[in-house]
């Protein structure tokens, strides 16, 4: 895929910070724990963007609470929101099947899409993406998407879609827990993925909403709820003086 623009393959520190919308004292303590892929030349860290890529598609939803709030500013600066996204149609709260992959086929089969997209090459992406690493947070929760690294299926829209299983099923969370709840994410550029990516993971962490998302059978309700989730953790810091 063609690198972002005004992105080289091989990134400093200052670099990788902007380009995963860290502080740079974040990305010295993930490199402290030999979290994120990178090299030391001439006594100074260089990170290659393929590799940073491929750690970011299978690492961020293992990122701590106070690492994703500290993504605060570029969040809270996009105008890319999950509640706006995410149309009626698309929350799915009855989707059938016994495993990870009867799930996102039934998603697959039903997900209202803005433009023409090869429904069987989504599915295949979905699940090579799994096949990877498991998009499976922790509480129940997955976030299946293409991988980052591969050509974008939608070329012109973001979509956002929710689902909730009829019965909770192993989707690969590293707990061994199953997973009831869904967010599907399908970003047309790098950075819409990684901000949509981001507010899911921050949102899910969130015990009210996830109840509501569990026991509400109303689309609207739902979408509302996120909104107004979005709203607190990503509102705009209000101007001093």
């Amino acid at each position: 895929m063609p690198e972002e623009a005004g992105m080289p393959d091989l990134m400093t520190t200052k670099q990788v910070a902007a380009y995963l919308l860290l502080s740079e004292r974040s990305i010295y303590r993930l490199l402290e724990r030999g979290a994120v892929p990178a090299v030391k030349v001439g006594g100074v860290w260089r990170f290659r963007k393929s590799a940073v890529d491929d750690w970011l598609d299978v690492r961020l939803g293992s990122l701590e609470t106070g690492e994703l709030d500290r993504l605060g500013d570029e969040l809270r600066a996009s105008s890319v929101s999950l509640s706006g996204l995410l149309a009626p149609a698309n929350v799915l709260l009855d989707l059938e099947g016994g495993s990870r992959s009867e799930v996102l086929r039934s998603v697959t089969e039903r997900l209202v899409l803005p433009e023409p997209v090869d429904r069987t090459e989504l599915l295949a992406r979905l699940g090579e993406r799994e096949d990877l690493c498991t998009t499976a947070l922790p509480d129940g929760v997955a976030v299946p998407h293409t991988a980052r690294s591969e050509d974008r299926l939608l070329k012109r829209h973001d979509v956002v879609a929710f689902g909730r299983t009829v019965e909770p099923v192993p989707f690969g969370a590293l707990d061994g827990g199953r997973t009831d709840l869904l967010f599907l994410v399908l970003a047309r550029d790098e950075r819409s993925h990684l901000v949509l990516l981001a507010k899911v993971t921050r949102l899910v962490r969130d015990e009210d909403l996830l109840a509501v998302l569990r026991t509400s059978d109303d689309p609207v309700r739902i979408i509302q709820r996120i909104r107004s989730a979005e709203g607190s953790l990503f509102r705009q810091p209000e101007p001093v003086g």
